[in-house]
């Protein structure tokens, strides 16, 4: 019988979170609840009466406790105390610049500080450090000491929860998530706790105990909707009675959050199982492999079912593909050239290509460099170039695969008109998964680059053509047009500054860099064109350049998104407070969809011997036993981070490998805090907890978005998020 009712209950809340999803303006908010622990979410049925077919589930038809919302009040509002004695403030300015032992040995120096609120702050400190340092004994006693010079302190007893958790003492942990609800009922606390909790019923194997838990936080919490889907996805796979159900969660959680990388490695692991769909195996795991090339068990995977297509493979992943070039007409401005090496892979290095299509919308040219023109063909014709081993050399040919045109040098490809476009397709390289390869149109000349392996190509174009495309791609959703202005005033300087820094290279920027993703003008939109063109002749100077795609009140650069500033200064557990801390109601960034919060808060939960194995490609570490941030920004991003194993430790020396390393590079940002939990001396899994999208840097594009619909022109975003930048309108002589 209770096998039969998680089941049901599975199935009742997906019921619940779809409708919930799908009529958000039939949500109402209801008052904050004043009582303690759990039963801070407020109940109330808010399924409108009478407007639910006969025979569908509805609001009301399903388990009470299902029926949970909460007033926006609770759910923006923080009670996250950031200050720390004096004393210690010095401290936690050496954790961030990068001396991890120094910051540990400091902090050590109070433990046993006379003041008892010294004493409590530092062997906090000391706790956070030593867990992640892989010392765990010496990090349950020091929360252990802490809890007992500061027993009313929540977040202490919150700690010694996740600590004990960490240790694997998982009855110990729930006590300890239960006995800090008699110390607050706030909703960041006890969203902790009951996580905590769920977490702990679920590896102590108690999965009823656990979905029932789950449930609750995916009807109740907005923030932890992917994770908690995930979660039920995780129990429904393992059990016979609900094993259906787990592709539906698991697909909910990628919905929610397209990062989660452990979601779509058991939608992977699932698949296999419907052995009458094993294209849907093949799409799973070549997506898995893309991210992780160095997981020789997926890329098994990836030939395997490889084999059973009926055509070839590239053909069934995930690249967009263009008959026909679809913008084929757009207008030149002259500007400065700009050079974008085509087809990078993920540390931005532009893939050698084997071959590659070109269809023009207008007449097509071939230059030579020394022979200069050597052929046309005519337009909507497509021409194929194919890298040739032997010759070290490109073959150019027509549809019917004979050679017109063969070069070892360098040669220009360009329509006749400027206006014309280049439609780029049909890619093909020796590894399929080491870049993006869709089909992608393009403005301005095609340079083509024989080399030893392969084919190098360098989209050449005007600097005002290639800003609609860049915002196409890093603000496909964005409409308010005082945003995209000022989002293409600061592609336009970043653009300029990358020619400048990288004149004597082959090419200045790259279709992947990390602020430059680049997928083809033929994403744009005409919203996309107008900023563009209404931003012309605006430049931006005096200031560090960036952009990131979604913000906290956190940034690298502390522009907080927000006027309800948090009072936020770095330390190891301050770190830990902000990242279960509640995101204001005026934040810039708040999503339309109040189940999208992904973006701006997210948690992850990543298998340790995955991160061990990846760290092994560089350097033989062993089994994983520690992790510890080395340099931080000053608010707490992970710049660099050792790994540190049984047979020796590694340094990502980049936030891009951290996230590699970690996550196999589906990480959103290195702004996290994290649960390393240990099975005897190893790091069995890693709980990430984190903030934001992106690097932190620049200009937030749905903070701009935010900011307009709150009535601020294209200048007012940029003073916000640049305060210090100066504009100059060329056109004009006008500098604001």
């Amino acid at each position: 019988m209770r096998k039969y009712s998680i089941m049901v209950a599975f199935a009742a809340v997906f019921a619940v979170s779809v409708l919930a999803a799908q009529e958000p303006e039939q949500t109402a908010s209801v008052p904050e609840a004043e009582v303690i622990g759990s039963a801070t979410y407020a109940e109330q049925s808010t399924a409108p009466e009478g407007q639910h077919a006969a025979g569908t589930v509805t609001k009301s038809s399903v388990v009470t406790r299902l029926n949970l919302q909460l007033s926006d009040r609770i759910l923006h509002t923080t009670v996250m105390d950031y200050s720390q004695p004096a004393e210690l403030a010095a401290v936690a300015e050496k954790c961030a610049a990068g001396e991890p032992d120094e910051c540990y040995f400091s902090y050590k120096a109070f433990e046993n500080s006379e003041d008892p609120a010294v004493a409590a702050r530092a062997n906090l400190e000391l706790s956070i450090l030593s867990l992640q340092r892989g010392l765990v004994k010496q990090a349950l006693a020091y929360i252990d000491k802490a809890a007992s010079l500061a027993p009313e302190d929540p977040f202490v007893e919150l700690t010694r929860g996740w600590t004990l958790f960490a240790a694997g003492k998982y009855k110990k942990a729930r006590q300890s998530f239960a006995n800090m609800l008699y110390l607050t009922a706030d909703f960041e606390y006890a969203s902790s706790a009951k996580l905590g909790t769920a977490l702990a019923y679920y590896f102590e194997g108690e999965d009823e105990l656990a979905a029932s838990d789950f449930q609750y936080i995916y009807t109740s919490n907005p923030y932890l909707i992917s994770f908690s889907a995930y979660m039920m996805g995780r129990i429904a796979s393992e059990r016979k009675d609900s094993r259906k159900l787990a592709p539906v969660f698991l697909q909910q959680a990628l919905n929610h959050d397209g990062h989660n990388y452990p979601a779509m490695q058991l939608l992977a692991k699932l698949s296999e199982k419907e052995k009458e769909n094993k294209t849907a195996s093949f799409q799973y795991y070549s997506t898995l492999y893309s991210q992780d090339p160095t997981n020789k068990d997926v890329y098994k995977k990836v030939e395997k079912y490889a084999k059973d297509l009926k055509a070839k493979p590239e053909d069934y992943l995930f690249f967009l593909r263009l008959d026909e070039p679809i913008v084929q007409d757009m207008p030149s401005t002259p500007s400065q050239k700009i050079k974008m090496a085509l087809y990078a892979d993920r540390w931005q290095q532009p893939v050698q290509l084997q071959s590659v299509s070109v269809k023009p919308s207008g007449v097509m040219g071939v230059y030579d460099e020394r022979l200069g023109e050597v052929l046309k063909s005519p337009s909507y014709v497509t021409r194929v170039l194919e890298f040739n081993p032997q010759t070290k050399g490109v073959d150019f040919k027509d549809t019917r695969g004979h050679v017109e045109f063969s070069a070892r040098r360098p040669f220009v490809i360009r329509t006749d008109k400027d206006e014309k476009t280049l439609l780029v397709k049909d890619v093909s390289a020796k590894d399929l998964f080491s870049a993006d390869f869709s089909d992608k149109e393009l403005k301005g000349s095609l340079l083509v680059i024989p080399s030893e392996d392969g084919i190098l190509l360098v989209n050449e174009a005007n600097l005002e053509d290639l800003i609609p495309g860049l915002l196409a791609t890093q603000a496909r959703d964005m409409r308010q047009e005082p945003a995209l202005q000022a989002l293409a005033v600061v592609f336009r300087a970043a653009l300029k500054e990358a020619a400048q820094q990288n004149a004597d290279k082959p090419y200045h920027i790259t279709d992947n860099d990390v602020y430059f993703k680049f997928k083809g003008i033929n994403l744009t939109v005409q919203a996309m064109l107008a900023a563009a063109a209404s931003s012309r002749g605006l430049e931006l100077s005096g200031t560090d350049l960036g952009y990131y795609a979604s913000c906290g009140t956190v940034s690298y650069d502390t522009v907080a998104n927000t006027e309800d500033r948090p009072d936020y200064s770095y330390s190891p557990a301050n770190l830990a407070k902000y990242m279960i801390s509640n995101p204001p109601a005026d934040l810039y960034s708040a999503p339309e969809n109040p189940t999208q919060w992904s973006a701006v808060k997210w948690i992850y939960l990543y298998d340790g011997e995955e991160i061990a194995a990846r760290v092994n490609e560089r350097a033989e570490i062993g089994k994983l036993r520690a992790l510890v941030p080395q340099k931080l920004s000053p608010q707490g991003r992970v710049l660099t981070m050792r790994f540190e194993g049984s047979k020796g430790s590694y340094t990502a020396a980049t936030p891009q490998e951290v996230d590699y390393l970690l996550s196999a590079g589906t990480l959103r940002s290195t702004f996290f805090d994290f649960v390393p939990m240990y099975k005897g001396k190893n790091i069995e899994r890693v709980l990430l907890r984190g903030y934001d999208t992106g690097t932190g840097v620049g200009l937030c594009v749905s903070g701009a978005a935010g900011l307009a619909k709150d009535g601020s022109d294209y200048q007012g975003i940029i003073k916000y998020y640049f305060p210090n930048a100066r504009i100059l309108n060329t056109q004009t002589g006008e500098l604001h």
